[in-house]
């Protein structure tokens, strides 16, 4: 297997940018995810590790090699598409075999190969079936087999579950995981949902714009945003903001915001005298929020008075949707809240879990 290195890499087409500047190392035999939403380079990045784009700057590495000469068919990749792209008139079998076929690998070779792929992915009963008869999940398994047996250096997984419904992807998610602890390959996996970034990887890189917002473990890109994009983009519901303004009184730092006055734990403080006076945006994420009434012994400055928009109980928790002074927020609270549309409710801020970002640069300041 092996490391995959960009070097300061730019990607143009025409006046539009698709990468800038964009530096990124995958480590051998890691599960790396690129997320971020339509238009953000990470599709982009994908193609020009299979050769398929050519950078318009900067250098490429798959392990030792510079491959920004060589041609896709030599870089020992194998990449699996969104759209399966399977041979509708072989049958599953000779697609799984064709990529060996074409290297001439003796028939010997090709049989026992693509068996030992077939009983990997559990496809063995499918060999003399044609891609028509295959349901959604088993294309993909036969996409993925294709790749497999390659034995690539490096996977590349353009959106592969993005055609399956809701339960299969779950299910998938889970075998792919799998399958890349028996593997122990390189993997750099793309897509726009942050939820498969979350459980797939083992670290994901945040793509905006054609620039890397911020790479790391899922949990310390949740626990610990780099930006405002970063934050509002991880997390299912997304992060509250709200405008708010940090002020230093009788020793203490508050946000204070249009219907809200937060005290920053004294232990958060440390380091933000400087921001005293300055805008900034104040971020909670739903699950940071609670009822009063859950919270047996809440701080002083860490509650908020809020109105009950919308609520919609979700089975084992409820959503609810709130306004304070004007500005729509978003709680995730127990199943068993009992909460009615223009109800008044105080909410308790969890202040050891909260943002805070310099609203000029939207950088994270706590």
């Amino acid at each position: 297997m092996a490391r995959v290195i960009f070097d300061r890499v730019s990607k143009y087409f025409g006046d539009v940018i698709a990468l800038r500047d964009f530096d990124l190392d995958v480590h051998d035999r890691e599960f790396l995810v690129m997320v971020g939403p339509s238009g953000s380079g990470k599709s982009t990045a994908l193609r020009l590790i299979a050769g398929l784009e050519e950078a318009t700057s900067g250098r490429i590495f798959i392990g030792d090699r510079m491959v920004n000469e060589i041609e896709p068919r030599d870089r020992d990749v194998a990449m699996v598409f969104q759209s399966y792209a399977l041979y509708p008139h072989m049958n599953v079998f000779d697609n799984l075999a064709h990529p060996l076929q074409l290297r001439r690998v003796s028939r010997a070779e090709v049989e026992q190969r693509v068996r030992r792929v077939a009983e990997m992915l559990s496809i063995e009963e499918l060999l003399n079936r044609k891609p028509r008869e295959l349901s959604g999940g088993q294309r993909q398994r036969v996409a993925l087999g294709r790749a497999i047996v390659r034995d690539p250096q490096v996977f590349l997984m353009d959106e592969p579950l993005s055609n399956l419904d809701a339960k299969l992807r779950v299910r998938t998610r889970a075998e792919l995981i799998r399958l890349h602890e028996r593997l122990r390959s390189t993997i750099v996996y793309v897509t726009h949902d942050q939820q498969e970034a979350m459980t797939l990887g083992d670290r994901i890189a945040v793509l905006n714009g054609g620039m890397l917002q911020q790479l790391g473990a899922p949990q310390i890109v949740y626990e610990r945003p780099a930006n405002l994009f970063v934050a509002g983009f991880i997390g299912s519901p997304a992060m509250n903001f709200f405008e708010a303004r940090l002020a230093s009184r009788d020793e203490a730092l508050f946000v204070e915001g249009s219907g809200l006055e937060i005290l920053v734990p004294p232990e958060r403080a440390r380091g933000l005298d400087r921001y005293a006076g300055h805008e900034i945006v104040l971020g909670v994420r739903p699950e940071h929020l609670y009822e009063r009434s859950e919270v047996e012994s809440a701080p002083p400055g860490s509650s908020l008075e809020a109105v009950v928009d919308v609520v919609e109980p979700m089975g084992n928790e409820v959503f609810v949707y709130l306004t304070t002074a004007g500005q729509l927020f978003t709680a995730r609270l127990n199943a068993d809240a009992d909460l009615r549309r223009g109800e008044r409710v105080m909410l308790v801020v969890d202040t050891y879990k909260m943002h805070l970002f310099d609203r000029e640069t939207e950088r994270a300041v706590l």
